[in-house]
């Protein structure tokens, strides 16, 4: 019997198709971790942004304040990962009875194995037509880094950030080097390095 399991494994690895959607940190890391493990199959990586794999903690501070282009904070690679990348189209469903998770665009891509890696998004402002609006934004993205750099370089009289955490603090530290006045509104009792430290 373990011969057997360590044939279906074999050729698991041989011949299986891993899908990871989440092009990120984790996706990434993961990916590199199946082809460290011998995994030589067929691996597929979703990621709803146009962009390969990039670091987001320097965008709220590094980027924004100047230091480094939004576009050069692409993840280190360890490995070669010959993987196939479908980005720009985000995963919108799964159909685990056959096996498949269908794209935004209409497309399906077919797994034996599947990773879920998609990380935390940004909370939106809950009135579309409010957030739509000239000068608010959210911080998720490098887009989202660079469209907010050159609002910050356009000198505001004042900013708002709404959230006291690490992001939140992070582009207020940033408006007070730029000598923007800022305003922090923080739902819980203190911003996150005041709880921390605390």
């Amino acid at each position: 019997m373990s011969a057997t399991l360590a044939e279906l494994v074999r050729d698991f690895k041989a011949n299986g198709r891993i899908v990871i959607v989440g092009a990120s940190l984790a996706g990434l890391r993961a990916a590199e971790a199946l082809r460290e493990e011998g995994f030589s199959g067929s691996l597929t990586i979703i990621g709803d942004e146009p962009y390969k794999p990039y670091d987001r903690p320097p965008l709220s501070k590094q980027v924004l304040r100047g230091w480094v282009p939004a576009d050069h904070t692409l993840l280190p690679r360890f490995r070669e990962l010959d993987a196939q990348w479908r980005l720009g189209v985000a995963a919108t469903g799964l159909d685990r009875a056959s096996r498949q998770v269908r794209l935004a665009d209409g497309e399906q891509v077919p797994y034996h194995r599947l990773l879920i890696a998609t990380g935390t998004r940004a909370r939106q402002w809950p009135n579309p037509a409010e957030a739509a609006l000239e000068g608010v934004f959210a911080l998720r993205s490098r887009d989202d880094a660079a469209r907010l750099r050159q609002a910050l370089a356009a000198r505001p009289s004042r900013v708002l950030v709404i959230g006291g955490g690490f992001i939140g603090s992070e582009v207020a530290s940033v408006c007070r080097e730029l000598d923007i006045p800022v305003t922090v509104a923080e739902r819980g009792s203190a911003p996150w390095w005041v709880r921390w430290a605390g």
